[in-house]
């Protein structure tokens, strides 16, 4: 059950692509910093009811329980940098991958629309595969979601794979995929039925050497070369260019991100704030917070918590060390340090 790209290398001999199958129940034993992850995707949205019908409605997410907010959590609003904003959130998941889809909405800061296209550096991509693809396609046009697909139909790649790409209402890229057979390993009575994530970054290589050698991501295949395969490209709404991919494995998790860069396909960096809609984060527990920061930094990245460094955040009976950073290529990366164990 592999997505667009990792078919396009696998089954149609697009060079540097192999994108691997849907996360394992447990990922690799941590090497390095990164020791796990949290929710695996948390776009920042300016609604956030309608950010919950897009996930829930429109693609098949859970959510259970009423949204979260920060008015009595001025620790988590430092943490974004962002004292004074209100911040409310809930999570859509699937029971086919630890973690989930944590929406964020952010009032009061000034935050405004982040308008990227997908080969933008910054810009990022769920991917899911899904039993139903027609179906989900036609909620989620029914709840206004852009298509992003040159011809704004599902492309056929591999051995009878379907891919669409579409936005959320904040702009964030979405694809859908099925396969010609879904794996016996997929839930039951569930839509979404595997989850990955894709990064557009300025240089795949350089994100390579920073979250594998610098923090601890495990690789799942080296880096390829620049590919150009039309029905790829299709899907990615794009009539020219090339691309390739950097593939990684979070450890412990088990989550699959996927850094990807472009030449020739018009790409822009387009900077964005933590309040932006639009704006993306990923959660990653590490074992040394102040040395994971000190690695992002090194490689163009800001600390965007109140103060520049870490924060304490009470959570249960314990205290977690905490800190966002922008990465070089607009990526939010909350980083999370929890106690040893007592």
């Amino acid at each position: 059950m592999k997505s667009l790209l990792g078919l396009a290398a696998a089954l149609c001999c697009v060079a540097g692509l192999a994108l691997g199958q849907p996360a394992p129940a447990n990922g690799p034993a941590p090497t390095g910093l990164i020791v796990g992850s949290g929710n695996y995707f948390s776009p920042i949205v300016h609604d956030l009811d309608t950010a919950i019908a897009f996930y829930r409605d429109g693609l098949g997410l859970e959510v259970t329980g009423a949204p979260g907010n920060a008015a009595e959590n001025p620790a988590l609003r430092n943490m974004f940098g962002l004292p004074d904003a209100r911040i409310r959130w809930a999570i859509a998941r699937t029971p086919a991958a630890p973690g989930g889809v944590e929406m964020i909405e952010i009032a009061d800061a000034g935050g405004r629309r982040v308008e990227r296209n997908l080969q933008d550096p910054g810009a990022n991509c769920l991917v899911v595969t899904v039993r139903d693809l027609d179906g989900t396609l036609a909620r989620l046009k029914k709840l206004g979601a852009p298509l992003v697909t040159v011809g704004g139909e599902p492309v056929t790649i591999g051995q009878g794979t379907r891919i669409v790409i579409v936005r959320d209402p904040d702009g964030n890229f979405v694809e859908l995929s099925q396969p010609a057979e879904l794996p016996s390993t997929a839930p039951p009575n569930t839509n979404v039925v595997g989850v990955r994530v894709r990064f557009a970054v300025a240089d795949a290589d350089a994100a390579s050497r920073l979250y594998q050698g610098g923090l601890g991501l495990a690789q799942r295949a080296p880096l390829g070369e620049f590919g150009n395969n039309e029905a790829v490209l299709r899907a990615l709404g794009l009539t020219g260019g090339q691309y390739r991919v950097a593939q990684q494995t979070v450890p412990t998790s088990g989550i699959m991100y996927d850094f990807v860069d472009f030449k020739g396909a018009g790409s822009k960096s387009v900077a964005g704030r933590i309040q932006d809609f639009g704006s993306t984060r990923v959660q990653l527990r590490v074992r040394d917070i102040n040395a994971a920061i000190a690695a992002l930094k090194a490689a163009g990245g800001e600390v965007v918590s109140t103060g520049g460094k870490p924060l304490a955040l009470p959570a249960g009976n314990s205290t977690l060390q905490v800190a966002i950073v922008r990465d070089a290529n607009n990526l939010f990366v909350v980083l999370i340090e929890a106690p040893p164990p007592a």
